[in-house]
């Protein structure tokens, strides 16, 4: 009998480069849904884990299929058929979590360890737990589909943490305008209109893209962004400053930039450290990390592409070539978002 196969990236140990192999297709049993991968978005979690900057949680199985950006369409489902026929075209919710910790059933599913490290969509096929993890695209093309699982969706949930803080004409900091950033810019031009968004990045093209994309201000990363920043919204800083790049040098400058009593939220894991006390902050001022996001925000951010309010740049990649777009995305070359197309 002859089994079908596949075409997977798969990791194997930190350092090395990811395999493209031939594997066996994925039967899906029970509920679970196998997905015709479309498009899959390049993320700086798979560079960093790829080097081991981010460590394998201790029973993660390997080799393991990385991609958490994940848009196809159904091409089978198991004797279960929950609520999806074949054909659908989906975005998949890359969190998948398992729905029963304590985490999931506080409504922090997308924290839940158990999704992050099961197979993804750096390959052919990937097969998905159940039809919950999976979001109709409703006309939304792919390529534009499947960056928005975690590119789109992270940064409108970051971007949820601040909206109640501010008021018509505020100032928020954006640092970092690559797969997150430039959409956080768009994102928030759409569900708070009034703010005045100012870019931050070291790429002069990333900085002229946040302008194109609807900031008002676009500063040099490089230097001392913290002062320019200043100059703009005043003494009292920023109402808000949302890091997507994580750095010391941008944690820093962001912990310069917001005001008293305003928020800081860190999304970016470059590996940079901030020493936190009473006096290293501002007056009352919150600071939080965000990850990912909640299946009912990912429909958002679908709602938000399919309207036309959000778009995001791509830089297609061959799905052979896998390896040099995590490449191109850790020196910083790629502009928006880096797909593989299988």
């Amino acid at each position: 009998m002859t089994v079908a196969r596949m075409r997977a990236a798969r990791f194997y140990e930190p350092g090395q480069n990811l395999r493209i192999e031939d594997v066996p297709i994925p039967e899906p049993r029970g509920d679970e849904v196998l997905v015709r991968v479309r498009a899959a978005g390049v993320c700086h979690t798979d560079v960093h884990v790829r080097s081991g900057r981010i460590p394998l949680v201790p029973d993660v199985e390997l080799p393991l299929i990385l991609g958490h950006e994940t848009a196809g369409e159904v091409a089978a489902v198991g004797p279960g058929r929950a609520g999806i026929r074949e054909g659908d075209a989906v975005v998949v919710w890359g969190a998948r979590g398992c729905g029963r910790c304590l985490l999931c059933h506080s409504g922090c599913e997308h924290l839940c360890n158990q999704g992050t490290w099961l197979n993804g969509g750096y390959a052919e096929y990937m097969l998905v737990p159940g039809a919950r993890y999976l979001a109709p695209l409703d006309g939304v093309d792919p390529l534009q589909a499947a960056p928005l699982a975690d590119a789109g969706l992270t940064p409108l949930h970051a971007i949820r943490k601040v909206l109640p803080r501010l008021r018509a004409g505020d100032h928020v900091v954006l640092f970092g305008m690559g797969g997150l950033g430039h959409l956080a810019v768009q994102v928030l031009r759409a569900l708070s209109p009034s703010t005045e968004i100012i870019a931050v990045d070291i790429a002069p093209s990333k900085c002229e893209l946040a302008l194109k994309l609807g900031a008002q201000h676009a500063i040099d990363g490089l230097g001392d962004p913290a002062e320019r920043i200043g100059e703009i919204a005043g003494d009292s800083g920023a109402a808000a400053v949302l890091d997507f790049v994580g750095s010391d040098e941008s944690l820093a400058a962001a912990l310069r930039s917001v005001s008293k009593a305003g928020i800081l939220v860190i999304v970016g894991m470059a590996g940079g450290t901030l020493p936190v006390s009473a006096f290293t902050l501002p007056s009352e001022a919150t600071l939080t990390t965000s990850m990912w996001g909640s299946f009912p925000e990912l429909e958002e951010v679908l709602t938000l592409a399919r309207d036309g309010r959000i778009r995001c740049e791509t830089s297609v990649f061959a799905f052979e070539t896998l390896n040099d777009a995590l490449d191109q995305l850790e020196s910083g070359e790629v502009l928006g978002r880096a797909v593989v197309v299988p």
